[in-house]
């Protein structure tokens, strides 16, 4: 079957129409025509490009096309970037936010040198160990080998990761291994149901520590630290929890943080809601006293040694833990804390905070930044604070997910 691609889907793939009904297309882009295989289910298989798009490049890595971790490697970036600008404007859009369209700013390429943290999984093939990611919509994992996403402290690093993955590989399963590139050396955090000898745990630390690896951590256990995977936070040393969040790229985080800084103005008292382990919390502090609240112990202490590092240059951080999904901070908590916030700065999972920008919306807190790395939840998240009287200033994609349909976003108000 020949079709020709009218557009991307919010997942990246070709969409076409075909009698009346719409296919997806993986891999091709829009104004291709191309010759597919359906497979009965709205999706298809791409066979051949028979008109390729003006946006259409040679993909970089050798596992594309395979591996679920890129959509886009076949689109200009460019071009990418400006398709992530629409996602997030047609998602403002279809929460009835479509007028402030002119205030999305163009997509900020944040992907710097690479993501610097990174999400794997291994596993055993008779007497081999892959490791890698996972296939699209599949639970096989395709053996990496190279990888133009990740940083290449990270990359270099692969066949140390799978002979580590070998010695805790249990007999079904596989074995989960978050690694971050730190300023203090990688930091591979592991998870594992197989249970090791007190001699096969000793030979996982050797094997790490000749390796490079600086703090290896087993089941939320850490089993060494050579060294504290240090990020730096506006200046201020930050070691995260074991398999913690941070922002997946420096550029990115810096991005971000620059935007919130400039959205909260003068601001005195600043809520951080879901503040993780204080990315920007802590450079909040140098010009506002902080609410930081998370739900997650690790993520709060590790904020709060990092904040004493400051040896008073910060203003005074409180650390409340909280899950705010299901106790959000209400407007009258934002109105009495300290005699009433002036700013709200949050930035949740990819679920968003329906809740918690119901209660914001109720408070008299003048400004309010949101993040996001869903711009779908954001617009609804949005909508809820424009209905509460604020108005939207400002609307910054950032894009620190290189290859992939996914796009952070960073908005301002203020309440009119």
């Amino acid at each position: 079957m020949t079709v020709t691609i009218e557009a991307l889907a919010h997942k990246g793939e070709g969409r076409a129409t075909v009698d009346g009904e719409v296919l997806h297309v993986p891999f091709t882009l829009p104004g291709e025509t191309a010759r597919v295989a359906p497979d009965g289910r709205g999706r298809a298989r791409l066979l051949e490009v028979l008109e390729p798009s003006d946006a259409r490049v040679v993909p970089p890595c050798r596992h594309f096309g395979t591996c679920g971790g890129c959509a886009l490697q076949h689109m200009d970036r460019d071009a990418l970037l400006a398709w992530k600008r629409e996602q997030v404007v047609a998602s403002l859009a279809a929460r009835g936010l479509g007028d402030v369209e002119p205030l999305v700013e163009p997509t900020v390429d944040a992907g710097g040198e690479g993501r610097r943290r990174a999400v794997l999984a291994a596993t055993r093939a008779g007497q081999k160990i892959l490791l890698g990611f996972h296939e699209r919509a599949s639970h096989r994992l395709v053996d990496v080998e190279e990888c133009p996403v990740l940083l290449p402290a990270i990359v270099e690093r692969l066949p140390l990761f799978k002979r580590l993955a070998g010695l805790v590989m249990p007999r079904k399963g596989e074995v989960g291994l978050t690694v971050l590139a730190a300023d203090g050396g990688l930091d591979l955090a592991m998870t594992s149901a197989a249970k090791l000898a007190p001699r096969a745990t000793a030979e996982l630390i050797e094997t790490a520590m000749t390796g490079g690896v600086s703090r290896l951590s087993l089941n939320g256990e850490v089993l060494v630290e050579s060294k504290p995977p240090v990020l730096d936070m506006g200046g201020l040393p930050l070691v995260p929890p074991p398999a913690g969040f941070v922002q997946a790229t420096k550029a990115g985080e810096e991005a971000l943080a620059a935007r919130i800084l400039e959205g909260v103005g003068d601001a005195r008292k600043v809520a951080d809601l879901f503040c993780g382990a204080g990315t920007f919390a802590l450079r909040l502090a140098a010009k506002a006293s902080v609410r930081a609240v998370e739900g997650e112990a690790a993520s709060l202490a590790a904020l709060d040694r990092a904040w004493r590092t400051a040896g008073g240059k910060l203003r005074e951080i409180t650390c409340e833990r909280r899950d705010l999904f299901r106790n959000p901070l209400t407007g009258e908590d934002l109105d009495d804390f300290g005699k009433g916030m002036e700013a709200v700065v949050f930035d949740p999972p990819r679920a968003g905070a329906e809740d918690q920008a119901r209660e914001i919306a109720r408070s008299r807190v003048s400004r309010v930044v949101a993040v996001s790395c869903n711009p779908a939840t954001l617009a609804r998240d949005l909508r809820h604070l424009v209905d509460g009287g604020y108005r939207v200033l400002s609307v910054l994609p950032v894009d620190q997910f290189r290859f992939s349909s996914h796009i952070e976003v960073v908005a301002v108000l203020a309440r009119d």
